[in-house]
């Protein structure tokens, strides 16, 4: 009989790096299935709505994302850019399969090795944004 697989569901971790420019990072571990869209939304809304505008996504240790999951992920991006943010930066490895397949399913969205990479290329393109960033953090529920 074969055994049962493991839960394999997402384990999340947000953490605020630099609450001057309004920079998150995220981390997560585990698969984000179908079922964790609801969860997966809220948190991203939660640091949009806590004053970020722009996130890190460290998908690395994150063996599966659902299609809803990435969709998410886009209409977070698209959100901080609308209000005058950079948007979310992907953190893959391009060797894995999930790394090569966000590559084309989340191909707006920018990707990088290391999570200091999307943060800094975040954190630049924060620096000379316009003064509208300023202007869009004080939002709140």
């Amino acid at each position: 009989m074969p055994m049962a697989s493991p839960d394999r569901a997402a384990v999340l971790h947000v953490a605020t790096i630099d609450a001057d420019k309004g920079l998150d990072l995220v981390d997560v571990d585990g698969e984000l299935e179908p079922t964790s869209v609801t969860r997966w939304s809220k948190l991203l809304q939660g640091s949009i709505h806590g004053g970020a505008t722009g996130i890190a996504v460290d998908l690395r240790a994150c063996r599966a994302i659902a299609p809803l999951c990435i969709s998410a992920l886009m209409a977070a991006s698209a959100m901080l850019k609308a209000r005058g943010g950079r948007g979310v930066n992907l953190v893959t490895d391009p060797k894995s399969l999930l790394g090569r397949r966000l590559v084309i399913d989340a191909d707006q969205l920018p990707s990088h090795t290391s999570a200091m990479g999307a943060l800094l290329s975040l954190a630049e393109i924060q620096s000379s944004a316009s003064p509208q960033l300023k202007q869009a953090r004080p939002w709140s529920q």
